[in-house]
């Protein structure tokens, strides 16, 4: 069995996914001993409770990967107008922050580039553009949240502050960076708990630790991946390990004879092929609690999970044949999370829209998509060069005269040369009497190949452009039982809406 063998084995097994059970009240409930411990006056349950007045809504967008400010497009762009008046329409205003906002002049931190992945930069002056747009609450947990060291972590953190933004997701050790920020707004005080399951390694936050001090990084959900393949395909890879380690090398699990780690791939048997993921338990625990006391102190409580991790898009069982929903294990957790307090549950990472759900009348996003996605990106560290160097000479004749927008014309047609990164939705969710009454669903156009000044900026979609939108997104959303309406609504052409009582 060659190398080439064992990389279509590798292929082959990531087309199939599955993951573990999460436990829906893991960390969720203390658990009472002796009512008479507590204030009868004060039952804990009523800290629990949806507080806020009626008419409240919650707008919810995606990734922002934003590098300039853009308010002043609204002025000759009316679709894009059409947009920021929705923004600006929510008590609550979310979206994933998905860049460094740094003053690169006098940074004094360092580039960080990931694997296979861009360093994202945005000028100081977005952070108040963006509140100016309407964002109140931006989730940073996030695996681009350290693209430029801890430093630019905290110059972050410093400019948003500054502007008013409130975020979360970040922080000097794992507990502020589990822990809620609130935002005030007029009908009630708004919790958010951000967290991630897509990371850079090293860039989780750690507490403190005996003498080891903590770690300042994101809020990290750890996930073990593991291949389950047919046995026949993990006694062919037992071959490789055995020629390339001898017997009873490192890759053998010694103590289960149908485990196998190779190439930092763990493997185990099994009749289906597919991949598996374990959530770590004590995060899990860690992050239900920081839920639940986010909602104990807040009248309501976002949650947001940035995850790149795919759902089982090929078994029978599947939800639907489009790879638009995270994994499993981020399912379970949407619902233990709703379980522990929270009162919407929102889905970032994936770069296209993904299904929507309603779980005990709160709302669950399983992938916002994108919002802005800015191209221009400069400058670009020597790592983010050295790199993608293959890509770049295999597009160049003389790849020393490209520049940082040529090679990233380059890198998007290998991985973002498609409509849906562009195709997304604001989602508006509107709540009476403490309770989801219905959901408005926008669909948005990011202007797929226009020039770099204009695209990645979210405008109203044309009507034939809208329906293709919402019909994907009703299609994706119905084996969850969730009923969408597709409305004309103007000044929007068509506008996606599901209303709680059809889907309960």
């Amino acid at each position: 069995m060659d190398l080439l063998h064992v990389r279509c084995l590798l292929t082959a097994a990531v087309i199939s996914f599955c993951s573990i059970g999460v436990s829906a009240q893991l960390g969720a409930d203390p658990g009472i001993k002796d009512l008479s411990k507590f204030d009868h006056k004060r039952p804990l349950s009523n800290d629990l409770q949806t507080t806020v007045q009626d008419g409240f809504r919650l707008v919810a967008v995606g990734d922002c990967i934003i590098s300039r400010p853009l308010s002043q497009y609204a002025k000759r762009e009316a679709e894009f107008e059409k947009a920021l008046v929705v923004l600006q329409s929510g008590e609550a205003t979310y979206g994933n922050l998905e860049t460094s906002i740094l003053d690169i002049g006098s940074f004094k931190g360092f580039p960080y580039t990931g694997v296979d992945d861009v360093p994202l930069l945005a000028e100081p002056l977005v952070a108040k553009d963006l509140l100016a747009m309407g964002f109140k609450v931006m989730s940073r947990a996030n695996n681009h949240a350290l693209d430029w060291g801890i430093e630019g972590m905290r110059e972050t953190t410093h400019w948003t502050e500054n502007a008013g933004l409130v975020t979360a997701g970040v922080g000097e050790s794992q507990g502020l960076a589990r822990a809620a920020h609130y935002y005030e707004s007029s009908k009630g005080r708004v919790g958010i708990v951000s967290l991630a399951s897509t990371f850079r390694p090293g860039s989780e936050a750690l507490p403190q630790r005996g003498a080891a001090p903590g770690r300042p990084g994101v809020s990290a959900l750890v996930v073990k991946k593991t291949m389950v393949v047919p046995e026949n395909a993990l006694a062919d890879l037992r071959r490789v390990a055995h020629d390339l380690y001898g017997p009873g090398g490192p890759a053998e699990d010694k103590d289960q004879q149908n485990k196998l780690t190779l190439f930092n791939t763990n493997f185990e048997s099994g009749q289906i092929r597919k991949l598996q993921y374990e959530v770590d338990p004590d995060d899990l625990a860690g992050i239900l609690k920081a839920v639940r006391q986010g909602k104990q102190h807040s009248d309501f409580l976002l949650v947001t999970i940035h995850s790149h991790e795919p759902a089982d898009t090929t078994s029978a069982d599947s939800k639907n044949d489009f790879g638009d929903a995270p994994a499993e294990f981020v399912h379970e957790l949407a619902k233990a999370a709703i379980d522990a307090g929270a009162d919407a549950f929102l889905t970032t990472g994936i770069h296209h829209l993904g299904p929507i759900e309603i779980y005990k009348g709160r709302p669950i996003f399983y992938g916002l998509g994108n919002f802005f996605w800015s191209d221009i990106q400069e400058p670009m560290p020597a790592d983010f060069y050295a790199q993608y160097q293959k890509s770049i000479r295999g597009a160049f004749n003389n790849p020393e005269k490209a520049t940082d927008a040529d090679i990233a014309n380059v890198l998007n047609a290998e991985a973002f040369a498609d409509d849906l990164p562009f195709e997304s939705v604001i989602s508006e969710s509107r709540f009476e009497q403490g309770r989801l009454s219905e959901i408005r669903l926008y669909p948005v156009d990011l202007g797929y190949g226009t020039r770099l000044t204009e695209s990645g900026i979210p405008r109203a979609a044309t009507a034939n452009k809208a329906m293709k939108i919402l019909k994907r997104l009703e299609d994706i959303s119905g084996p969850y039982g969730t009923r969408m309406r597709i409305e004309n609504s103007q000044p929007w052409n068509y506008v996606g809406i599901i209303r709680l009582n059809a889907n309960q």
